[in-house]
């Protein structure tokens, strides 16, 4: 009989509450994620190699003296696609300061090589959604990929040193 009496209250409780309303859940605020879209493009018409990667970087610059920390970043499977490419690129906006600098740049490499790449930087405002890269090759940005004496259009790059007193 008192375990009766001890269930009674807890009868009590359960008729009180509401289980057709499902779970209480509490207001999500804002929202912890972001996005930023966009496309990676460049001038020349080169076609990609079907296994080619093309890999975009958000990394904070706000330091000039440090490397710049890495924030979100996301790889694309070129696929036998061509630019321009699409991505889509997903970061925790948590991990933005209010009064930081970040960047966006990409790249697009094959095997390990570096094929095209950003030379310019790409500011980026946390809330900012759509962004277009322009990049360049890599091959041709790379220090000491030009020949010597090739700095003039139409001068040919000399195929042998010249000797003094000939010409």
């Amino acid at each position: 009989m008192m375990r009766a009496l001890m269930l009674v209250p807890l009868l009590g409780l359960a008729a009180c509450t509401d289980y057709g309303s499902g779970p209480v859940r509490p207001d999500p605020g804002p929202s912890q994620w972001g996005t930023l879209s966009g496309q990676a493009t460049y001038r020349e018409r080169i076609a990609l190699p079907r296994t080619a990667q093309m890999i975009v970087e958000i990394r904070d610059v706000s330091r000039a003296d440090s490397r710049a920390p890495l924030i979100a970043s996301t790889t694309v499977q070129a696929q036998g696609r061509q630019v321009p490419l699409a991505f889509s690129l997903r970061y925790n906006v948590r991990k933005l300061e209010p009064r930081g600098r970040y960047a966006v740049s990409a790249r697009i490499a094959d095997g390990g090589r570096l094929l095209w790449t950003t030379d310019t930087n790409y500011a980026f405002r946390p809330g900012q959604d759509h962004m277009t890269l322009n990049l360049v090759s890599a091959q041709a940005s790379r220090p000491g990929s030009a020949r010597p004496g090739n700095d003039r259009p139409g001068r040919p790059a000399p195929d042998r040193p010249s000797r003094p007193g000939r010409r």
